[in-house]
């Protein structure tokens, strides 16, 4: 197959840029609205949780079971598809008068917001190899700026507009998305396989066959298990002494996050250099380094604002270039890598919120702290056993 870069045109990537920004921001919404959630339904904070672990579980879940059907039938169909049901929950979402039946249609909306993930290996299988890795950068943007999208934009319309609005307007911004990419989007021209049962069943023998693949779900979990500890833990230090902030305050460092995944916007280039791995310790370490000072000066704003800034910095590098090295493996397996890498990714997301709160509430920030440098320290370690088995295989 010829490959013709008109297919994706600069405007078409940056739309579909936003499109996973806003795909995967339905996941978050409800984490900053879940005290207004609790109020309208009358329900504790506790039980309010649920919808938060619904939508994480249908999406986990979309994504090993959903994201792997690229690689047998035309990734437009399902990308449209995913948009139209997304729009359709977010709108039940609005309309829904029992707090069960919500953590019923969150499950939903989490399963059908795997669209994202989708349209990832749709750009990548149809893009020439030397430009491949510039333009997933660009997309993995949008994914990245979503999970910092979803909070910022929950927080505000939900505290102006309420709750239901939140996803009101999520539900239109949507619908006019899928309109455009019913036009705008060409046809999924990759060689598909046969067989959904021979799809899956063949997940794990590509995890044991692809050693890039294994790396780079290593480095990712870990980092974004990380990531998310602070993120849990930092809602926590800003409303309590010395800061005694509001929410708002909150939503507003989701701005600085922001910041910085832009600012590493060059490191799709990263990906294709010859010491790649090696980027990839820099890129943890960036982390690492960003909460050692979280340690040292956490009840000052502006190291808070310096650590959110420098965090995000190096996630978005590591989540790029992984997902860099991850697309010039075999084309017509990127499906499937897509799908082992972000369950993994958001497996190690789901198990840094659990560690952030619990630490935080029994260690406080010097627990955090100490908490992700062991996480850090794990992979440093597996990065130096693996290259010295790897010299004493050759």
């Amino acid at each position: 197959m010829k490959i013709k870069n008109r297919q994706f045109s600069k405007s078409l990537l940056i739309f579909l840029t936003a499109v996973c920004a806003i795909g995967v921001a339905n996941l978050y919404y409800d984490q900053v609205l879940l005290i207004n959630i609790a109020r309208y339904f009358s329900v504790s904070i506790a039980t309010s949780g649920l919808l938060v672990t619904a939508i994480q579980i249908g999406y986990t879940l979309g994504l090993f079971l959903l994201v792997p059907l690229g690689d047998r039938f035309s990734r437009r169909t399902l990308i449209l598809s995913g948009l139209v049901l997304a729009v359709a929950f977010n709108f039940l979402i609005t309309i829904t008068s029992s707090f069960y039946l919500l953590a019923v249609i969150d499950f939903l909306l989490g399963l059908s917001s795997v669209f994202a993930q989708v349209i990832v290996p749709f750009v990548s299988s149809h893009t020439p190899a030397e430009t491949r890795s510039v333009r997933v950068g660009y997309l993995l943007t949008g994914i990245f700026l979503g999970v910092l999208f979803g909070r910022v934009f929950g927080g505000f319309i939900g505290q102006f507009w309420g709750w239901k609005a939140v996803h009101g307007i999520a539900a239109i911004i949507l619908l006019i998305a899928t309109i455009y990419l019913y036009f705008a989007l060409p046809d999924d021209q990759t060689e598909k396989e046969k067989s959904y049962k021979k799809i899956m069943s063949s997940l794990l023998p590509l995890l044991k066959q692809e050693k890039t693949l294994r790396e780079t779900i290593v480095f990712g979990t870990s980092a974004f298990c990380a990531f998310n500890i602070f993120w849990v833990s930092l809602s926590f230090i800003l409303g309590n002494a010395p800061y005694h902030y509001g929410s708002a305050v909150v939503g507003a460092f989701g701005f600085i996050g922001i910041a910085g995944t832009l600012a590493a916007g060059f490191s799709g280039k990263l990906a294709d250099s010859k010491k790649v791995d090696l980027w990839n310790i820099l890129a943890l370490s960036i982390m690492l380094i960003s909460f050692l000072v979280l340690g040292i000066g956490w009840n000052q704003i502006i190291v808070l604002i310096l650590v959110t800034f420098i965090l995000d910095v190096g996630s978005r590098m590591n989540t790029t270039i992984n997902q860099g090295r991850n697309y010039r493996l075999n084309p017509q397996n990127h499906s499937r890598y897509s799908s082992l890498y972000m369950v993994f990714y958001y497996l190690g997301g789901a198990l840094g919120s659990l560690i952030g709160a619990n630490t935080y509430h029994a260690f406080g920030v010097t627990g955090i702290v100490l908490v992700s440098c062991v996480i850090f320290c794990a992979v440093y370690i597996y990065f130096l056993i693996s290259r010295i088995y790897a010299r004493k295989s050759t």
